[in-house]
């Protein structure tokens, strides 16, 4: 079943930048320009993008133009919005002024797309130039070297391909900043482009009433009350504790520990539960999601030699090596529904706990299989 997610929306603010920018520090902002080479069967051409507006009041204005064999110019207005919520493409250049919906974008890609691929390893839906497109995520690939402001930045990339008809059809995705999606390339038939390097202007510290605004929106973003956490059906649950009494206890885990622990993040549980998106249907059965987005980025982890999973497989032995992905790494750095409730409850174990954990996940998959 396809998925409809809300995200955090796209911050523009300015703020100051070093040669060699950490992620909270790259922004779209005025005079950003982005450079892109294009190829149109035997054609080769270069494309610059510059940004000439970013106001979160009002549209996002760019103008672009190309060099080389094949020299056309324009420019593109669309809403502010179109950097969280553009699910559609337009690829073909159109010259002059182009005014387009908050649902299409040229370059950016709403964050909903790029969360479906690279965080939840499921697939991606784009209409480009007016055809829909259903994109399967690669594995090969989850970080892209960009060339930002001539150093060499890595960014967080997911790829997703399309085959029909004897056509491959290839888009990748880059995160540039904190939910703001870049087109990094895109290739159908003879038909390609490529991000080359970005530019960002070098500014001064962000203005207070820039601050205010950035405050706000992730405010009214967050979630006002606690979020419902969806419990197992009673019956199902006695069945389970009963078979698999470790895992049985996700069920009622509080990392929180009563409110004595402040919890650090707002999960993406909460963020789905907030937008009416379909999360799993039980506790347990987010654990089990969560290992199974973590097998999907397993070379984002260094998982080498794990047992391939199916719909109702998922060995012991690599279930320790998904657990153990929480003992070795951050929170923050883990993807998922309830990536820190998750990281917290793992670590509470003793290693004979965790061990115990994989041989029944391995019997309550084998039963229930993973869900979504």
């Amino acid at each position: 079943m396809k998925k409809i997610i809300t995200t955090l929306v796209c911050l523009c603010t300015v703020v100051q930048f070093a040669a060699a920018a950490h992620f909270d520090d790259r922004r779209i902002t005025k005079g950003t320009v982005l450079n892109y080479t294009v190829k149109d069967g035997t054609i080769l051409y270069k494309l610059k993008a510059t940004i000439t507006e970013c106001n979160n009041n009002g549209n996002i204005k760019l103008q672009w133009q190309t060099t080389g064999a094949k020299a056309i110019k324009g420019s593109c207005t669309f809403p502010y919005a179109s950097l969280e919520k553009a699910t559609e493409m337009k690829m073909k250049l159109q010259p002059g002024n182009e005014i387009l919906t908050e649902e299409t974008s040229r370059w950016f890609v709403g964050y909903d797309v790029y969360d479906y691929m690279f965080n939840l390893g499921v697939d991606g839906d784009l209409k480009i130039d007016d055809n829909d497109e259903t994109f399967t995520p690669d594995e090969d690939e989850t970080e892209k070297d960009i060339l930002y402001n001539k150093v060499k930045i890595s960014m967080e990339y997911t790829q997703g391909t399309k085959t029909e008809a004897g056509n491959t059809t290839t888009i990748g995705l880059i995160e540039y900043a904190d939910k703001i999606i870049l087109l990094n390339n895109y290739s159908s038939g003879n038909f390609s482009i490529t991000l080359v390097s970005i530019q960002s202007p070098v500014a001064k510290a962000a203005t207070k009433l820039e601050d205010n605004v950035s405050k706000q929106i992730l405010k009214e973003l967050t979630p006002k009350n606690a979020v419902p956490l969806k419990k197992m059906e009673p019956a199902k649950y006695a069945t389970v504790k009963a078979a698999y009494p470790l895992l049985a206890t996700v069920e009622n885990y509080d990392a929180t520990k009563g409110g004595k622990v402040s919890k650090p993040i707002t999960e993406t549980y909460e963020y789905r539960y907030g937008s009416n998106s379909p999360n799993p249907p039980s506790l347990i059965d987010c654990l089990t999601a969560d290992l199974k987005i973590i097998y999907n980025q397993k070379e984002k982890f260094n998982i080498t030699d794990i047992e391939m999973l199916g719909n109702n497989r998922l060995t012991a032995t690599a279930a320790k090596k998904l657990l153990d992905v929480y003992m070795t790494t951050e929170y923050v750095k883990i993807p998922g529904y309830r990536p820190w409730t998750n990281w917290s409850f793992v670590r509470s174990l003793t290693d004979s706990q965790r061990t115990q954990l994989a041989t029944e996940l391995q019997g309550y998959i084998t039963k229930y299989g993973f869900s979504e």
